[in-house]
């Protein structure tokens, strides 16, 4: 099915102003005494308590550690970004990291120095975490550095009384494979149709450009597992824009990242990302906010951090 670019609706428009709270010009980090606010990545279902509105934020293609034109400063617009995200009122409850915590390095000193860098930065937000690999941070060694570091590559949750499922299509190449697909079938048995699902990941559980490797091999089998949910959604990364798509029964939509912007799929041979501007050096950068309202549904909110009237595009899920 074709991607499409999520749709604006002005009554939903925010300004900077409305949401960021006390915040410099600096995109520094907000220091300060270490927490570990990690939650522990238990299997939690079922979670049969009524839907309590609350909101999370998802964060996606960091790439700690990159040295280039594409993003001269990247542990800078991920400042940028996180001092948004502690400004946002309400406050999210969590942070949902879709992959790509780090760049790639087959150095694995190097890239265990850039997950713990991740991991300390966001520490310093004092909002729970709760992540998944990309294929730069997991691919190299199957997830090892990254399952000792950050944490599981697969895991459940529900979160006052939504449901959660984190996947790894990443670690092995890109696909599920046959015993994760075993596991996702036991916990969704587990669930109830009636609630909102919410999976996440890194690359799309579709087939948005797999000349780019925007694609998961066996998206469709996860999707057959889910086929009685009445509202599925999958929040993944990897495309560095905006994309979404119905699927099936699942709502997919892509966010945009910290890192760096990319073409639309199709609109070069060799995907390359372009030099970051001088004059507009966050253009096509940001995070999603991802409101949930007391019958499940989301309002998902694109903030973008080059923008100093910041301006909120939003699409409601079914």
């Amino acid at each position: 099915m074709p991607s499409t670019l999520l749709p604006r609706e002005p009554s939903s428009t925010m300004t900077r102003r409305h949401f960021l709270v006390g915040l410099g010009a600096s995109a520094g980090l907000v220091l300060g005494e270490l927490f570990r606010y990690f939650p522990v990545y238990a299997q939690s279902f079922p979670d049969n308590a009524p839907i309590t509105p609350f909101r999370f934020v998802q964060l996606t293609d960091t790439h700690l550690g990159y040295t280039g034109d594409a993003n001269r400063e990247v542990s800078r617009s991920l400042g940028l970004a996180l001092k948004a995200i502690q400004g946002l009122t309400p406050s999210p409850d969590f942070i949902l990291m879709t992959g790509d915590l780090t760049e790639f390095t087959t150095s694995a000193a190097a890239r265990k120095a850039r997950l713990i860098l991740f991991r300390d930065t966001l520490e310093q937000t004092k909002i729970p975490l709760y992540a998944v690999a990309g294929e730069h941070d997991a691919l190299l060694d199957r997830g090892k550095l990254y399952a000792s570091v950050i944490g599981d590559l697969r895991y459940g949750f529900s979160h006052k009384g939504v449901q959660f499922i984190g996947l790894d299509n990443v670690s092995r190449g890109f696909f599920l494979g046959g015993d994760q697909l075993a596991w996702v079938k036991n916990q969704v048995q587990q669930l109830d149709p009636a609630r909102p699902l919410i999976f996440f990941c890194h690359a799309p559980l579709y087939n948005v450009f797999a000349p780019w490797n925007w694609y998961t091999y066996d998206g469709a089998a996860l999707r057959q597992l889910v086929e009685k949910f009445s509202n599925v959604s999958v929040l993944y990364g990897h495309v560095h824009q905006l994309i979404t798509a119905y699927t099936a029964n699942l709502y997919q939509v892509a966010a945009l990242p910290t890192a760096w912007p990319l073409p639309a799929p199709g609109e070069l041979v060799k995907l390359r990302p372009w030099p970051q501007g001088a004059t507009h050096p966050y253009l096509g950068l940001g995070f999603r906010v991802v409101d949930v309202n007391a019958t499940g549904r989301l309002l998902i909110s694109n903030v973008r951090l080059d923008k100093e009237e910041e301006v909120y595009h939003a699409a409601r899920l079914v």
